[in-house]
């Protein structure tokens, strides 16, 4: 029995499991990230992600304030 903790290294995260993948980017989701949900969907907890599904959805649009005012 060996209890020297640096024995075994770190675990190898190529070989963590994916528990999700990301609505927005599309990148893989691990055990212990954080995330948002929205409408069902899991988005990396990253504003990016998030903004970018809403853009491609069509729930979010870029426009000038006075096409936001009409």
């Amino acid at each position: 029995m060996n209890l020297d903790r640096f024995a075994q290294g770190l675990p190898d995260p190529a070989e963590a499991p994916v528990l999700a993948t990301c609505k927005g980017c599309g990148g893989e989701i691990y055990s212990g990230e954080s995330v948002y949900m929205a409408d069902g969907n899991v988005f990396h907890c990253d504003a990016g992600c998030l903004i970018s599904y809403l853009l491609e959805s069509g729930w979010l649009g870029e426009m000038s304030i006075e096409e936001a005012l009409r």
